[in-house]
């Protein structure tokens, strides 16, 4: 059964949800923290490559707090790899990639051994994950494609066949195949016995998270959903991506077990996938990567909206790990995203003015707008909320948030002791503040992400 509560913050109420999603999997209960290719690598990987990622999932060269810590200690365990491992054109009649009983054939120019190299993964400590409904040589022969009164599904049992065989843990399932059916998946999945982590990019049936009319219940065949368009390592796409989980989070249809996902980080990404309009792929250049607060803002605001945290950046270069380790390895930052008291976190205040971004998306070149500023808010316990304060524009702000306002915290008030505030940032207490909390002049860019507790005492 669906369980339903209302929770307030200050500009209003949500009604949330405990969802019950129909994979009925037990697993994703907190939002899935992992790393997958295609950000860093697109369409060329190959199993080398993937196998040394895993090697640096699981390395203790950084510290965390004083102790030599790895990315599978800070609980990134699943490792996906993603599109062109299949063998194009090499079906029935040389057209897509199923063979004629629907099992899915392996470029094994490029994965000689994909058996052997989830047990590398899976000897590590690290889940592996794989990929269905393929975008390139995309799978569109009538045989993959279910015909509407559900039979006709021999590539949706031949891709949960081969996920189980080859030794996969978790599978992101695209939208640009014919094989367009989360419930199918799920059922198919479900009946294995097999609890495998499913992602939902852009498939069909249903596209993402929804709520039944009459039975008001949750339909939700995942354990996360792609809620956006494809991401670029560009602020103004990180601001398009996160604002997109407000039409689910606000509506109570994201939470335990069911995920809103904008996509995946572009933390260190340095593939701009953008050289035609002059992008070099250096970490940091203007419009095309994210330098250091970029990537710390865009890594909070994925941690207060309880998006899945997948890395995307290559794990074996070093400069790049050193420079945002300190954003990744943040326990704090990840403690929030993880939280979950039925609020899945929000937008609760933004400026009326905005500002104009280039190189915004895939699909336009043109720029986007954005509010020069925004507050988010998660609640952590009823006394207890998360906010990130965002300045979005090309110069330094003041940026507030209101405690009964934005954050509905009743025992902050001007006759009150005030109320506490950790910076996530910087780990450590910033004081007592009563009614409001101002960030001082922060960087274009930049955020302050903060605890607010009611009461000195915390």
């Amino acid at each position: 059964m669906l369980r339903l509560q209302t929770l307030c913050l200050g500009w209003g109420c949500l009604l949330a949800s405990t969802v019950v999603t129909s994979i009925d999997n037990g697993i994703g209960r907190t939002p899935p923290r992992g790393w997958r290719s295609f950000n860093a690598f697109t369409d060329f990987i190959n199993q080398s490559l993937i196998e040394h990622q895993y090697v640096k999932l699981v390395e203790r060269t950084r510290l965390v707090d004083g102790v030599k810590t790895s990315l599978l200690d800070l609980g990134y365990v699943t490792a996906g790899i993603d599109d062109s491992w299949q063998a194009c054109n090499s079906g029935p009649g040389g057209v897509g990639f199923h063979n004629k009983s629907g099992f899915p054939i392996v470029n094994e120019t490029r994965f000689p051994d994909l058996r052997a190299m989830t047990k590398r993964a899976k000897q590590l400590g690290i889940k592996p994950g794989w990929y269905g409904n393929n975008c390139e040589c995309r799978e569109e022969r009538p045989f993959c494609e279910m015909s509407p009164n559900g039979t006709n599904n021999s590539c949706f049992l031949g891709d949960v066949a081969a996920t189980l065989y080859y030794g996969f843990e978790s599978i992101k399932l695209d939208g640009c195949g014919v094989q367009r059916n989360m419930t199918e998946y799920a059922k198919l999945f479900n009946e294995t016995g097999v609890p495998i982590l499913l992602e939902n990019c852009h498939n069909h049936h249903p596209y993402n998270a929804t709520r039944n009319s009459v039975t008001k219940q949750v339909d939700c065949p995942m354990n996360f959903f792609r809620t956006s368009t494809d991401i670029r390592p560009t602020f103004g796409s990180i601001l398009i991506n996160l604002l997109s989980t407000s039409a689910f989070n606000e509506k109570g249809l994201t939470g335990p077990g069911c995920w809103g996902y904008p996509d995946m980080l572009e933390v260190g990404v340095t593939n701009s996938q953008k050289t035609a309009v002059g992008c070099t792929n250096t970490l940091g250049q203007p419009h095309c990567t994210l330098n250091f607060v970029e990537a710390r803002t865009h890594f909070s605001a994925w941690c207060i909206v309880s998006s899945p945290l997948v890395l995307g950046f290559d794990l074996t270069d070093g400069r790049v790990m050193d420079e945002v380790w300190e954003i990744i390895s943040n326990k704090e930052a990840i403690q929030v995203n993880e939280a979950w008291n039925g609020d899945p976190g929000m937008l609760v205040s933004k400026s009326k003015k905005t500002v104009h971004m280039t190189n915004c998306s895939w699909f336009n070149d043109l720029g986007c707008d954005h509010p020069r500023w925004m507050v988010w808010a998660k609640s952590l316990d009823p006394d207890k909320v998360a906010a990130l304060l965002m300045n979005n524009a090309d110069e330094a702000l003041d940026v507030s948030v209101d405690f009964m306002l934005d954050l509905g915290l009743k025992g902050c008030g001007e006759t009150s002791a005030g109320c506490h505030v950790r910076d996530i940032h910087r780990h450590h207490d910033v004081g007592v503040f009563k009614s409001r909390y101002t960030a001082k002049k922060l960087a274009p860019h930049d955020s302050s992400f903060i605890v607010v507790t009611t009461g000195i005492s915390v």
